[in-house]
């Protein structure tokens, strides 16, 4: 059985590696020609057997063959931070009209993996395929199976996490179900709507967001009482029950955390409720940047450093330790706060070498600003940083040893800790 695979990105990638894995043939659809003759050429997908992988900009040809198709295109925001479901409709569209000319016994499972508002499958994806004729359970069945892959955690790959399936149907229902039982180890949770199968992904990541922020806010809190939020929360930990702890930092990023509330706040606003705790949570965590170039700015005003002299060096860009992606990282947010004061800013990120703007951590700069925990920035040496100049260190991240960063004769400030 073949599979279709339409947005061979992050999510795409790792779906096409596994499927391949199992045993099956996979078309990758991307809009991207580089993307598809990387694909090609086995430059792109880590597999054992290339033979079971094509790639194309042309999905209705891939439609019209495939046994299954998965959509696995972005649903990014937009800058007023609504949702944008062209790429999703344009791959349902390519979608249809490969169903159209099919010539097959069974209907085509199509299943859209992507992050969407709870109603788009319904109301976007089911409404073209009607445009073009195509009959539920006749032509295709359509479900929703939101993505749960998490890059760079090698504890939790994707056959290991569990599944939760909806479809607008019930014989859709069981053969997406299906597929997935066979597709992953772990297991398949399917639902009684596939609008519930759409919110629970957002509820998921809602829930971090609240969750993070709230940590954030009571390291913001505590820092001005000079009590040591970390500790507290460690503290607070203890307790078996009835608490879970979260990390104060320099920010939210990726493509996930930062933008699946969104897709809930904008499509309960339509409908007429305001999500007070969700957009109140975006606030606090979108703000965690600003506060830590301020926090940077401060340390070099009490070192006698005036800002408009100074040059701050970024430890890390990406949104994830050991991750070559940056999309909405802090670190962006960190830089324009310093910029604003006329500090100088210096980049270095082991992970996006072609990012940064120094070949080494040790510069001669006025402060070191931890922005991403990556693995590398645990053994740096704060003496070496004294030899150089440094006068601060802004810890977003809990990396480094408070007394070894004044032992080398640093100031140490960090989010949450005192």
């Amino acid at each position: 059985m073949s599979i279709g695979i339409y947005g061979v990105g992050f999510v795409g990638k790792e779906v096409a590696e596994l499927a391949v894995e199992r045993g099956r043939s996979v078309a990758c659809v991307d809009v991207d020609p580089e993307v598809v003759e990387r694909i090609e050429s086995g430059e792109y997908l880590a597999v054992d057997d290339q033979d079971r992988v094509s790639a194309t900009t042309d999905g209705a040809a891939v439609a019209a063959e495939a046994d299954t198709c998965l959509v696995t295109v972005p649903t990014p925001v937009d800058g007023a931070e609504r949702v944008d479901l062209g790429p999703l409709r344009a791959a349902s569209e390519t979608i249809a009209e490969g169903l159209r000319g099919r010539d097959a016994s069974e209907p085509c499972l199509v299943v859209v993996e992507s992050t969407i508002p709870p109603g788009t499958a319904r109301r976007e994806i089911a409404e073209v395929f009607d445009t073009y004729g195509l009959e539920l359970g006749t032509d295709y069945h359509l479900a929703a199976v939101p993505e749960r892959v998490d890059p760079g955690n090698d504890d939790w790959p994707l056959e290991a996490i569990p599944r939760v399936v909806g479809a607008l149907s019930e014989p859709g229902l069981e053969r997406a179900t299906a597929f997935y039982d066979r597709l992953l180890d772990a297991a398949v949770h399917p639902v009684d709507s596939v609008e519930i199968a759409e919110v629970s992904k957002i509820v998921e990541n809602a829930f971090r967001d609240i969750n993070i922020a709230f940590a954030n806010e009571i390291a913001v809190s505590l820092d001005s009482l000079d009590v040591d939020a970390r500790s507290a929360i460690e503290a607070a930990a203890t307790k078996p029950f009835g608490f879970m702890g979260f990390e104060p930092g320099a920010g939210v990023g990726g493509h996930c955390i930062p933008v699946d509330p969104h897709l809930l706040i904008g499509e309960a606003e339509d409908a007429g409720f305001t999500h007070e705790l969700l957009t109140v949570a975006r606030t606090i965590n979108n703000q965690m940047p600003e506060y830590v170039a301020d926090m940077t700015v401060d340390a070099l005003t009490r070192e006698r450093v005036l800002p408009q002299d100074a040059t701050a060096l970024l430890l890390g860009r990406a949104f994830k330790p050991d991750l070559a992606d940056d999309r909405n990282s802090p670190y962006f947010g960190v830089r324009e706060g310093l910029t604003e004061y006329d500090v100088d800013v210096e980049t270095y990120d082991p992970v996006l070498m072609a990012e940064s703007s120094v070949d080494s951590p040790y510069q001669p700069v006025d402060a070191v600003v931890v922005v991403t925990d990556h693995e590398a920035f645990a053994d740096l040496d704060p003496e070496r940083f004294a030899d150089l100049g440094v006068s601060a260190v802004v810890d977003g991240r809990d990396v480094f040893d408070a007394e070894a960063v004044e032992a080398a004769g640093l100031r140490y400030d960090a989010v949450g800790e005192v």
